[in-house]
């Protein structure tokens, strides 16, 4: 593998991985409207250092930017989902 791609690839899951526990600690055992979790995305992404300042290359750094925003569209989608199968199913 290119060793250029594997430091993208490498930074992409690290991004991914910490802005998904940062979003997800956030937001934990709390019951928030939409617009509040896609303000929370949106400051997450919208911070001047990544979450991984060790990644220092462009490379790394656009890795690390595209892990941060496919966490905040998974976060997003996922509270989403779990909205519609309550409107849906009920309370449990």
């Amino acid at each position: 593998m290119n060793c250029k791609s594997e430091q993208y690839r490498f930074a992409r899951i690290e991004g991914y991985c910490i802005t998904l526990i940062r979003l997800e600690e956030q937001f934990k055992d709390r019951a928030v409207n939409f617009e509040k979790m896609v303000a929370a995305v949106r400051e997450q992404l919208a911070k001047e250092n990544l979450c991984a300042p060790w990644r220092t290359s462009e490379t790394e750094r656009a890795g690390c930017r595209a892990g941060m925003r496919l966490a905040g569209i998974h976060f997003l989608s996922q509270y989403r989902e779990a909205l519609r199968n309550l409107r849906l199913n009920g309370p449990a």
